[in-house]
């Protein structure tokens, strides 16, 4: 398990390193964004498929739901 987390660790570094030197101006921030969403899907698609790629990336979208929902629901207040 510690080889995994080291090696999802190490490609989120060098991913974001590349992705920001791409990165001029704040709209290249979604661009860059997408291009790494749709470099995403095609790594997932190519291992698990499309069903199971669609399943991952709808898993996703529950969490920031659910995370929104629990910002709602426990706004932080200053006392």
């Amino acid at each position: 398990m510690d080889t995994k987390v080291i090696k999802i660790s190490s490609a989120m570094a060098a991913v974001e390193k590349v992705a920001r030197s791409e990165i001029k101006t704040d709209d290249d921030k979604l661009l860059v964004a997408g291009a790494l969403m749709a470099v995403t899907r095609n790594l997932y698609i190519e291992t698990l498929g499309p069903e199971d790629t669609a399943h991952v990336f709808a898993s996703v979208v529950a969490s920031f739901d659910f995370m929104n929902q629990l910002i709602d629901q426990y706004k932080p207040t200053i006392h």
